[in-house]
């Protein structure tokens, strides 16, 4: 069985100790925090989880304008700082990969006057240098494709492997984003069998960004991927409210009893899903 989390900034404003007694509730093993090295604090993170016996794979990085990897000079030397400081983040948290969007979420339409050569090579170059610095630690980056309503930069996974292939570090690989895929994939086996080699993380929704089951999304035939592939890594919820910017739902109160069906949802139809395939 795979071993499952759920990302924690998508709930809305609660604290983390009211999430972690839900996914201990619900029979999650972790909890991924957002890569907020600024906010939070690391041994409140670590004692929360010790209590309710969660682990902390990942984080999900946040990128916002200040923090464009595609930018050259001070916004790109400081989204480089912000990777490193997420690095040492991690190291306290146990977490071993951190998520990696590119460029800005909600940046949707190329910067004018630049280049794309320009900015994929800033983008090359500054994930290669803190990826220096996360190889030191143990950690490994998980770039991330989002979808063409998020970014104009990296939205398949063919380009994320490209983006990869290009960065040219032991400590860069590819998360899958199964509800972003569902918009920009033809096929979630044939992309899957594409970056194989490269895969180190997957987050998990359905088409409509609901829990698994709630949507379209086949998710018997992406488990049957994963086990063909040998992916070993968690399977981590992604599911949120339906708005336009991901971000906003830190600002939304929480919705306790929507999260709570969510959160079981989530986990009840992905075990119920491993199980149809245990005989292949």
């Amino acid at each position: 069985m795979y071993h499952i989390g759920m990302t924690q900034w998508i709930v809305g404003d609660e604290d983390i100790e009211t999430s972690c007694r839900r996914l201990q509730k619900y029979g999650y093993n972790g909890i991924e925090f957002a890569a907020e090295p600024y906010k939070l604090d690391a041994d409140i993170c670590t004692t929360l989880m010790k209590k309710y016996g969660l682990d902390c794979r990942s984080l999900c990085g946040i990128f916002n304008e200040s923090r464009d990897l595609t930018a050259s000079e001070e916004t790109g030397k400081n989204a480089v700082k912000y990777l490193k400081d997420t690095v040492n983040f991690a190291v306290r948290t146990g977490a071993k990969i951190i998520i990696v969007v590119p460029s800005p979420v909600g940046r949707i339409v190329q910067p004018e006057g630049k280049p794309i050569n320009e900015l994929w090579d800033n983008a090359v170059g500054n994930i290669r240098e803190a990826a220096s610095y996360a190889r030191e630690n143990g950690i490994n980056f998980a770039i991330e494709a989002i979808n063409r309503y998020e970014t104009y930069f990296t939205n398949t996974l063919e380009k994320a492997y490209s983006l990869v292939r290009d960065i040219g570090h032991p400590s860069v690989g590819i998360m899958a984003d199964l509800f972003h895929m569902s918009i920009e994939e033809s096929s979630f086996t044939q992309s899957l069998l594409m970056i194989q080699d490269k895969l180190l993380h997957v987050h998990v929704a359905d088409n409509t960004r609901e829990p698994a089951g709630l949507g379209h999304t086949d998710f018997k035939e992406i488990i049957r991927t994963l086990k063909k592939i040998g992916y070993s890594g968690s399977l981590t919820m992604e599911f949120m409210y339906r708005l336009a910017d991901p971000y906003s739902s830190t600002r939304i109160k929480t919705e306790v009893n929507l999260m709570d069906t969510y959160a079981q949802q989530a986990i009840d139809y992905i075990r119920l899903a491993e199980r149809s395939t245990e005989s292949l």
